[in-house]
């Protein structure tokens, strides 16, 4: 009778860890991830931008190496910048995050290019977007963005946007 009991608590932890052990998959280390958000684009437009603050909280330097959506065929880093008066976006490979210091996904600098919709309809401000970061060391942030419908946006500004 007492191996039973002991196999039994035996059997409880590992019905814990196992179910913890797709929780810890979703931690991506000292790595945070603060106010995730998509830009709200006219329904034809075939990339949307995201933006988040992503913190690097331990005492090595993280590299989010690649990113991920199942609601879009790629993620891809860029960095809007001016160069001679004029508005470019740079494809960027990935983003360097020293340890205690954070990057900022923002309008105007980096963010994630969200291209090719594969979703049933264009997403609306309050629809969420499932996104991964991907580290160097294997390990992964998995979240929501929310999609925001920004003041002052229109079909002409966001043609603006991503036409340079």
């Amino acid at each position: 009778m007492g191996a039973r009991v002991v196999m039994k608590k035996n059997m409880g932890w590992l019905s814990v860890m196992l179910w913890l052990l797709p929780v810890a998959s979703l931690w991506a280390g000292s790595i945070e991830v603060v106010d995730p958000w998509v830009r709200e684009a006219p329904p034809a437009m075939q990339t949307l931008s995201a933006y988040m603050e992503i913190r690097n909280t331990g005492t090595m330097g993280k590299t989010v190496v690649g990113a991920s959506s199942p609601m879009f065929a790629k993620v891809e880093f860029h960095e809007s910048m001016q160069r001679a008066g004029v508005s470019t976006m740079v494809a960027r490979d990935s983003l360097v995050i020293d340890a205690g210091s954070k990057v900022t996904l923002k309008p105007g600098g980096y963010h994630l290019m969200l291209i090719a919709p594969q979703g049933p309809r264009p997403l609306r401000a309050g629809d969420k977007v499932p996104l991964a970061l991907h580290l160097s060391d294997g390990s992964q942030w998995v979240g929501e963005a929310e999609v925001r419908a920004v003041k002052g946006d229109t079909a002409a500004d966001m043609h603006h946007h991503h036409a340079h």
